[in-house]
């Protein structure tokens, strides 16, 4: 078995880094600019960006009759949309730690889906993870359910669960062949096709200011196109599982930028379901790198 070049690992890591950098920007799109015009902003924006692939390369337009790839920009276009108006009730540390429990979700996901073993680990893991979760979005307790942040809460961790889907079916497509720049290539401007009008149609303010449409170019071009076209090279050559672990980053490096950039101070109880969520995914992540390791070993013995 051929051994991924180290710079795959090498772009996972940055693009992780860039969506860190999201969470914030888009916590501070959304406050300044309507949650559904700035999610079809940015959508329309790497739609745009990515248009010269197109002209550039020769592009496999098969890619368009395929259902599986309009699923999976649904999955992408539902994540953005969810994360984005969830971000209006809840903080960009929340944010990041219940999107990022899809890592968790791809686990089981890969489980029932890529027919990959679930094992002890995962449903500790899941058990855990999900624990995290429900102490984050109730404060511990049950009596906050539909108060204060909870609805913000549950809208980004249905993002991470939209998500978790993409990775998944995207890692089982990408094992059809498909040139990896025109998949992201039709992936990107298909998510686009799905969140612009639904973005357009939930728009209530339509004010837009000189920082949303920065935000929107930042997030759209380097959020979107770049990172997702750096992600998705790892994805093929890593798998699900393996690719997850590497961005965690992107919790480690959002949770930095939403302390110093937004001033945020997460509460006791987010400390504490995020240690758990942590915890979850280090459960999770150790059975990974295991499983890698062995697909390496065996490789090398064949």
């Amino acid at each position: 078995m051929t051994e991924p070049p180290r710079h795959t690992h090498a772009l996972l890591i940055l693009a992780g880094m860039i969506w860190g950098t999201s969470f914030v920007a888009g916590k501070l799109g959304v406050d300044s600019t309507d949650p559904y015009l700035f999610s079809a902003m940015r959508s329309l924006v790497s739609a745009i960006s990515i248009l010269p692939i197109f002209f550039l390369i020769k592009f496999d337009y098969s890619l368009f009759r395929s259902k599986a790839v309009w699923g999976i920009a649904f999955l992408n276009a539902a994540g953005l949309l969810l994360q984005n108006v969830g971000l209006t009730g809840t903080s960009a540390s929340n944010t990041v730690l219940l999107v990022d429990i899809n890592v968790v979700i791809v686990a089981v996901l890969a489980s029932l889906i890529l027919k990959e073993r679930l094992n002890r680990r995962i449903v500790i893991g899941l058990v855990m993870g999900m624990t995290g979760v429900a102490l984050i979005a109730t404060r511990g307790d049950p009596s906050n359910l539909g108060g204060g942040t909870f609805m913000g809460d549950l809208l980004v961790f249905l993002a991470g669960v939209a998500w978790a889907f993409y990775i998944v079916f995207t890692t089982r497509e990408l094992k059809k062949g498909y040139s990896l720049l025109c998949f992201t290539s039709a992936m990107i401007l298909l998510t686009s096709v799905f969140a612009v009008p639904i973005g357009v149609i939930g728009t209530q303010d339509w004010s837009v200011d000189a920082g949303g449409v920065a935000l929107a170019l930042y997030t759209g071009v380097f959020c979107t196109t770049i990172a997702f076209l750096m992600y998705n090279i790892g994805l093929r050559a890593l798998g699900a599982t393996t690719t997850s672990i590497i961005l965690l980053v992107e919790m480690v490096f959002g949770l930095i930028f939403s302390v110093l950039l937004l001033g945020e101070r997460p509460d006791l109880w987010t400390v504490i379901g995020g240690s758990m969520i942590l915890m979850a995914i280090a459960v999770i992540s150790f059975k990974g790198l295991e499983r890698a390791r062995m697909r390496k070993r065996l490789g090398e013995v064949q």
